[in-house]
């Protein structure tokens, strides 16, 4: 069975707001079973876990329905993850085309983070006993400005080929997350932080449409009514499954349509303004509290080629600057031995230079039979079981 997105919609692009194409894939249990069940039973708080999968270079053919990037997707939503990829601008439904120089891709996937993060700082399992829409899923913090008491989540950032090499030269999570906290009204980060809420609210929206699972209830001595499934669901019924189709259906609406700046400066506080702008031209400020972040690089290309490629030699002049954040933080790098695309002894060193400042948070693996696209017998088997176990043991370390 093709494995399918929850969620499918548009957001722009902070480079020039070309409307971009998104998918959100998750599992019902993530939000609403077992870690319902932990947050009411005071085991311990809930963390979501969440990550992005970029895709491979554009013009060759590269998409979000790439058969790796939704092999890894399947993988990571089986290990709990909700999970978010994109077309980059040319690709899928994406609009704009293409650059030479991947600059507009890099903040096409900025662009992303930023959405996902606030997405996900907006969807929380429901909280036994609270009738609060907002308090339930968390929606307030997103909504009002108020920073949110729960723990950080855990955010794994990963591509394939192209989008490993996009992946390797994002910023640091929390630079990158400042674009995004204070922003103008009419700015792309502001309608992105918008865009984000909306689904968040579809989210809960379509949570509460389920049957309630199982949950502790603490009841009088003696007493023996308990809440049943059916019960439960019967408050879901009527006019209130009503209101909430047609709030759903609004909030779908705005996922769709284009964003239109009505003036470029305004988007922009750091360019010239003329008047300063006021605290009332801003949007709430809100600073999702900087996850826990990881890193996963599959087939990554190599600097010499994705400079031929793309021209990327322009905007990063010293290829290693970017790699502390992969030191400091866990990271996988897996690459087959019979990739030809890949410069292997330059890989192989620098890995190795990676691996001795890391204190071990950083792993270089290679797979003997598999090539760049996964193709040979057993591979992308053996691939995707990597992925399960260095989530699973590595990254929850």
């Amino acid at each position: 069975m093709a494995l399918k997105a929850t969620y499918e919609f548009f957001i722009p692009s902070i480079h020039d707001d070309t409307a971009l194409a998104c998918r959100i894939y998750s599992l019902p249990e993530f939000y609403f079973g077992g870690a319902r069940e932990l947050e009411a039973t005071g085991d311990k708080p809930w963390t979501p876990k969440g990550a992005i999968v970029a895709h491979p270079y554009t013009r060759l053919g590269g998409s979000y329905d790439d058969p790796i990037v939704l092999a890894i997707v399947e993988e990571l939503m089986k290990g709990g993850f909700t999970v978010g990829t994109f077309n980059l601008r040319g690709a899928g439904k994406s609009k704009g085309r293409c650059s030479w120089t991947s600059k507009p891709e890099l903040e096409d996937y900025i662009s992303f983070v930023g959405f996902f993060m606030y997405y996900l700082s907006g969807v929380y399992p429901p909280v036994p006993g609270s009738d609060s829409f907002d308090d339930c899923f968390g929606l307030a913090p997103v909504l009002s400005g108020v920073p949110s008491a729960r723990p950080p989540a855990h955010l794994l950032l990963s591509g394939y080929s192209y989008g490993a090499f996009l992946t390797r030269h994002l910023p640091n999570v929390p630079v990158l997350l400042s674009r995004f906290s204070k922003a103008l009204k009419t700015s792309t980060q502001a309608e992105i932080r918008r865009r984000a809420a909306s689904l968040a609210g579809i989210t809960a929206i379509d949570i509460l449409a389920q049957p309630l699972h199982s949950v502790p209830v603490s009841r009088n001595e003696g007493s023996s009514s308990t809440p049943t499934t059916d019960d439960n669901h019967e408050l879901h019924n009527g006019q209130l499954d009503r209101d909430r189709a047609e709030i759903k259906k609004a909030q779908m609406q705005v996922l769709q349509k284009p964003f239109v700046r009505r003036e470029k400066k305004d988007s922009w506080p750091d360019q010239e303004y003329g008047a300063d702008p006021s605290d009332d031209d801003y949007i709430g400020r809100v600073d999702v509290p900087t996850p826990k972040t990881h890193y996963l690089l599959i087939s990554l290309l190599w600097e010499p080629l994705a400079s031929i490629l793309t021209g990327f030699r322009r905007l990063v002049p010293d290829v290693y600057e970017h790699d502390e954040k992969l030191v400091q933080n866990t990271t996988l790098v897996v690459h087959g031995k019979k990739d030809m695309l890949i410069f292997w002894e330059k890989i192989a060193g620098w890995g190795a230079v990676c691996e001795n400042q890391s204190d071990g948070r950083f792993l270089l693996l290679t797979v003997d039979d598999a090539g760049h696209f996964w193709r040979e017998r057993g591979t992308l088997v053996w691939l995707k079981g990597l992925v399960e176990a260095w989530t699973r043991i590595r990254m929850m370390e």
